[in-house]
């Protein structure tokens, strides 16, 4: 997976990205190849052979992406829609606006529930005006358009200087199922056109037995 550290850039508040992510595909399916086909096994001449080969194991399950709809955090009374959102012009991960109680999932990237780091965002004047509430160890809830309720929980929260955001963390962490949440952080700049910190809010998913 190509990496990215570009710097940073933020537009207006009512209308800005939140982070700029490193472009993914969604993740692909999982396979397991059968093994090579080696041919007839060799026999001495006037023996018969016998073969009786154990079976081959099933492959396991395929990771299938489906559509997130709904985001559910019932520590900070949360039930709202997923709205797909994309980069804008300047290649930033867009945020749906904030007249909205939308929060935006980074489409671009990995789906929720499969391997790799799902990013959703909001604005803090909006839909995740109670991020900052949540703790570590809630639960966090994703619906999803086949009818499946991922269960993730909070294993961290960070809050960043405006330019330390670690895009690479946030978007490519590839070793877990994982969902991130983003949103804005401390004060306003002092050109009023966005905050000068972002909250980070990491959570992986839960895995029934």
């Amino acid at each position: 997976m190509l990496k990215s550290f570009f710097l940073l850039a933020f537009a207006m508040l009512s209308l800005s990205p939140l982070v700029i992510p490193q472009v993914e595909s969604p993740a692909a399916l999982l396979q397991t190849p059968l093994p090579p086909d080696t041919g007839d096994l060799a026999q001495p001449t006037g023996q018969t052979a016998v073969v009786d080969p154990a079976p081959l194991a099933p492959p396991p399950a395929a990771q299938i992406p489906t559509t997130p709809l709904r985001l559910i955090i019932p520590s900070i009374a949360l039930n709202d829609t997923i709205a797909e959102v994309g980069l804008n012009s300047k290649g930033e991960m867009d945020v749906p606006a904030g007249n909205t109680r939308d929060v935006g999932w980074y489409m671009g990237g990995t789906v929720p529930g499969t391997l790799g780091s799902a990013v959703i965002d909001a604005h803090v004047f909006a839909a995740f005006s109670k991020l900052r509430n949540i703790k570590v160890g809630n639960s966090i809830y994703v619906e999803t358009d086949n009818g499946q309720k991922l269960h993730f929980v909070v294993s961290e929260m960070h809050t960043y200087a405006l330019a330390d955001v670690p895009a690479d963390i946030l978007f490519n962490r590839a070793d877990t199922e994982r969902l991130n949440l983003i949103t804005c952080a401390g004060s306003l700049t002092p050109d009023h056109t966005t905050y000068d910190h972002r909250l980070v809010v990491y959570a992986t998913l839960v895995h029934d037995a």
